[in-house]
């Protein structure tokens, strides 16, 4: 984590460019990304492009419009008439929570994913909620780490713990959510308006005994703009608001009486949780185009990768890892491939099945495995076996690279360069 503070790149902000992913023909969605949008044109392009940008194709997006003002609402006939998966609401001003609950109303999927019209995502995000999801059914909902930019610049990657939860909203709003829970909790709209809603939802689940799965990659982005933001607003603590909405959520807290664990990929406990075999034969093929597969153990100061992905570079790729890696080596990469770290969304018993399933989906015609295992796969896809000595020179400038970040004038060149 360490490391990761220092060489963390806050500038590979998701969705700065297009690469719209099209749903494939004949295929339905399988999460509804739900928004309750308020004002919020300056910042909702980008949230767009995140949007359009994801690995998994297969979503409908609801935007409910809360009583904006007219000049306002001019990107939301712009962004739907670009994705007929993407549907716009209008109604009058009630509030974010009764805003989410009317987009949950109108949405077709048993997955609810809520993101707000000013936020982003990995490009990865919705694939590994979704596969996270299906295959540890006892867990209630998905969240990731979560990276902190703009007015407030962090990397947040706690682990989950009740008892912190009951005083501090350790969860960002934005996580993939089994349907029928928030339904069967009287949605968001349970909370008072402007009473942090998506904290109030967790807690009353943590009431139910139901557990969240932490995925650890970043796969959100949160814009903290906090100068006249609501989140400041409603924070505010001279406000008479902000002691109801305190005394809400105590409330909430107190009731709270279960010592609930999260699956903290990876973990035993992951191991000990009931997980059921993916189902993916419903999924279309190759809605990517020809794709060339990378599987290593990790990308830390492995040059030998490197070289394949700038020898495949005309070709879609997608790198696999399957052991814990340091996601700085994960940033390296993200320019030139979609990288999975399996490590941090499955169990290592479903593994084999996702690479199969992304040979599928891609229309992988070759195979790099490096330093790993081999496993069957069908006739008609190249395989080649690559089995050398990692190149410790990148690591070597890698270190030197930290142990300068550590003195104080690399501390100073890393602020300077993180508000650039």
């Amino acid at each position: 984590m360490e490391e990761e503070n220092i060489f963390f790149d806050y500038q590979k902000q998701p969705g700065k460019v297009l690469n719209k992913i099209e749903m494939p023909q004949g295929s339905k969605p399988k999460i509804s990304i739900i928004t309750s949008y308020y004002n919020s044109d300056e910042y909702l392009w980008q949230t767009f492009c995140t949007v359009e940008n994801q690995t998994f194709p297969y979503w409908e997006w609801i935007i409910v419009d809360d009583g904006s003002a007219k000049e306002k609402t001019d990107i939301l006939d712009k962004i739907a008439s670009q994705d007929s998966r993407i549907y716009v609401y209008h109604k009058e001003n009630e509030g974010l929570a009764k805003g989410r609950d009317f987009a949950i109303s109108k949405a077709t999927t048993n997955y609810i994913f809520p993101l707000d019209a000013d936020d982003l995502i990995d490009k990865t995000m919705l694939e590994c909620s979704f596969w996270a999801l299906e295959t540890f059914p006892k867990a209630t909902w998905c969240y990731s780490n979560s990276v902190g930019f703009q007015n407030m610049i962090y990397l947040d990657a706690r682990e989950f713990d009740v008892e912190k939860m009951k005083v501090d909203n350790q969860i960002t709003a934005t996580a993939l959510i089994r349907r029928k829970a928030i339904e069967e909790l009287g949605g968001y709209q349970k909370a008072k308006r402007y009473i942090n809603e998506d904290w109030h939802l967790w807690l009353r689940m943590l009431q139910m005994g139901y557990f969240p799965i932490h995925m650890h990659f970043y796969g959100f982005w949160y814009r903290r703009k906090e100068k006249n933001s609501l989140l400041k607003q409603i924070n505010d603590p001279h406000s008479e608001a902000n002691l109801l909405r305190l005394e809400a959520i105590k409330n909430e807290a107190m009731k709270v009486k279960q010592k609930v664990e999260a699956i903290e990929l990876p973990t035993k406990l992951a191991e000990e949780t009931e997980i059921i075999d993916m189902n993916y034969a419903d999924f279309p093929e190759a809605y990517l185009g020809d794709n060339v597969l990378i599987i290593a153990p990790w990308l830390k100061t492995d040059k030998h990768v490197l070289e394949i992905v700038e020898k495949e570079k005309d070709k879609h790729i997608t790198i696999i890892t399957t052991k814990p890696c340091n996601y700085i080596g994960r940033q390296w990469y993200e320019d030139k491939a979609e990288v999975f770290d399996l490590t941090t969304f499955l169990a290592q018993k479903n593994h084999e099945d996702f690479i199969k399933y992304i040979i599928k989906t891609r229309n992988v015609k070759k195979v790099y495995f490096c330093n790993t295992d081999k496993i069957q796969l069908d006739s008609n896809v190249e395989v080649i076996c690559e089995n050398y000595i990692e190149d410790e020179s990148m690591y070597a400038v890698y270190e030197k690279k930290y142990k300068k970040s550590k003195t104080l004038w690399g501390k100073i060149l890393r602020k300077l360069r993180i508000k650039i």
